[in-house]
């Protein structure tokens, strides 16, 4: 039986247009003439370094109101992109920076913690199109544990490295499938045991969501094959064993030694 294909995903693109103003603090002298604070033009200066409460326009019809320490956003505020999007939360020297939340015109959230201007710590994302993940932010991106539901209703629990399935897991498929083991690239690799619905699972290596190299493939009536698999199919280094028989001495001691080992544990 082949394996199921594990879903791909991307954050949405629209993530960047956030990004281009992570900092406020970076407007031009040129843009900062013509920033109106309360109605009245403000020009700004490094000498403005008191507390205040107010809101500003910049030229490209961009606008945030909250606190300001001196000229740019301190403490809490709102910030409001001429495309639609929108951020609400903590800021520091004019960056997001704690716990907010952007909300895109597509309907996709993010609601957590920001560092740098970055989604950066832990925090939830609901995409337009319903997928939901709860879990660690690196920049901008999924990077440590978390669990992300598809919108196929396809589930992933596991670890995260620069925005993709990396390292041990648990990716469970809506029609009932299992896999637990190891991911590489949002893919199943290294070693790892898939569970049919049928009652079937496989148990050893993978190699990019394919049964590779040495494991146990055991059907639901109790037989087995014990042997070594090349890009899903097996190779003929084998051995085949029906329902009721044992395996032979010296198999069943390997396959318990490298149990031991780990070898398909994760």
């Amino acid at each position: 039986m082949s394996a199921p294909e594990v879903i791909v995903d991307n954050v949405e693109q629209a993530l960047t247009s956030v990004d281009r103003t992570k900092s406020v603090d970076a407007i031009s002298d040129r843009d900062r003439s013509s920033i109106s604070i309360n109605g009245e033009s403000f020009r700004a200066s490094s000498e403005s370094t008191a507390f205040s409460v107010g809101d500003f326009v910049l030229p490209n019809g961009e606008s945030y109101s909250g606190t300001l320490l001196g000229n740019v956003p301190e403490g809490n505020g709102k910030y409001v992109w001429s495309d639609g999007c929108v951020y609400e939360g903590e800021w520091r020297r004019g960056m997001r920076h704690g716990n907010g939340k952007i909300q895109w015109p597509s309907g996709a959230a993010y609601e957590g913690e920001f560092s740098g201007g970055y989604m950066h710590g832990a925090g939830t994302y609901v995409g337009s199109n319903n997928l939901t993940y709860k879990g660690r932010w690196r920049l901008n991106l999924k990077h440590g544990l978390g669990s992300q539901v598809y919108p196929n209703g396809d589930i992933f629990e596991g670890s995260w490295i620069q925005g993709s399935p990396e390292g041990p897991g648990k990716y469970t498929w809506a029609n009932g499938n299992v896999y637990l083991g190891n991911m590489k690239g949002s893919k199943m690799a290294g070693k790892g045991t898939l569970t049919w619905t049928n009652g079937d699972s496989f148990e050893g290596s993978w190699l990019n969501s394919m049964m590779h190299g040495f494991g146990v493939y055991t059907w639901s009536d109790g037989g087995c094959y014990v042997g070594t698999w090349t890009c899903g199919l097996k190779d003929g280094k084998g051995s085949f064993y029906p329902k009721g028989s044992r395996l032979q001495a010296v198999e069943e001691r390997y396959l318990n030694a490298l149990r031991k080992r780990g070898y398909f544990q994760i």
